[in-house]
């Protein structure tokens, strides 16, 4: 009797065990990005130009990305948000069909929040895990100390610089 439930909780055991490796398998696999913002970045380098400063974005290839590059130079009116981003709104709205979904709110990522439409720039790190709303569109190689220490509303220049 005794041996029979050691070798059905051993059973289960395996079972727990192999349930595991299979989900963690799923969830950390290398076959896929974990979230859209791994994406290939194009040869495209956007500046955004106020007060005398100077922020250097490098672009990732998607749809959304490409959208808004197709609309430069313009000049964008941003203003902070949550002390955390800036943010800003297009001059009309981006279609966000085929745009990919999902990325971490960290510091330097450029987005367009999906709810909204609007776009914006993680001066600080938001989170730790996907945010599916969240569209990436790029990331700050340079200047991010700008926006952090910008504290009133201000307008920006865009423009595809490489």
């Amino acid at each position: 009797m005794i041996r029979k439930k050691v070798i059905n909780i051993l059973v289960l055991a395996g079972l727990i065990i192999m349930a595991g490796l299979v989900l963690y398998n799923g969830i950390f696999s290398n076959s896929e990005p974990l979230y859209a913002q791994e994406e290939e970045s194009i040869k495209m380098k956007v500046k955004m130009s106020f007060d005398n400063n100077e922020v250097i974005i490098n672009m990732y290839d998607n749809p959304a990305s490409q959208q808004v590059i197709a609309l430069l130079p313009a000049e964008f009116q941003f203003r902070d948000f949550a002390g955390e981003e800036k943010i800003t709104n297009f001059p009309k709205p981006l279609s966000l069909d085929n745009a990919p979904r999902g990325m971490v709110a960290t510091a330097g990522k450029m987005f367009i929040y999906a709810p909204w439409g609007n776009m914006g720039i993680f001066y600080k790190d938001h989170g730790h895990t996907i945010d599916k709303s969240l569209i990436p569109l790029g990331e700050v190689e340079s200047g991010l100390e700008y926006l952090k220490s910008q504290k009133t509303d201000f307008k920006a220049k865009l423009e595809v610089i490489k």
